[in-house]
């Protein structure tokens, strides 16, 4: 009654409210929004730096590939060479041995 009597309005208190409550609702919703980018912009950083990794993994792989193919040829020309090395040794150690029975008779 008190209220009546000094024009007091229930609706436009009412309407206060709710736009009090739908203006914390969109500061909250802002703040999440700004906290969402914020967490996106950390994961796409991430992002990158796991290509960059992967990148590098990729070349690390290529480089040993190559090492890799480098030591198989330079141990085939070795083996080649060791083979060579080895019948020159046999034929002078014949030669050898044909020469000092040739030279005992």
């Amino acid at each position: 009654m008190a209220f009546a009597r000094e024009d007091v309005n229930f609706e436009n208190i009412k309407r206060e409210a709710d736009v009090e409550t739908l203006v914390k609702n969109m500061v909250q919703t802002n703040n999440m929004i700004a906290y969402l980018k914020d967490e996106q912009f950390e994961m796409r950083n991430e992002i990158k730096r796991h290509d960059e990794t992967i990148s590098k993994l990729k070349d690390d792989i290529q480089l040993l590939e190559k090492e890799k193919r480098w030591n198989m040829l330079w141990r085939n020309r070795l083996d080649a060479n060791i083979d060579k090395t080895q019948i020159v040794l046999v034929i002078l150690f014949l030669f050898n041995v044909l020469f000092t029975f040739f030279m005992s008779r």
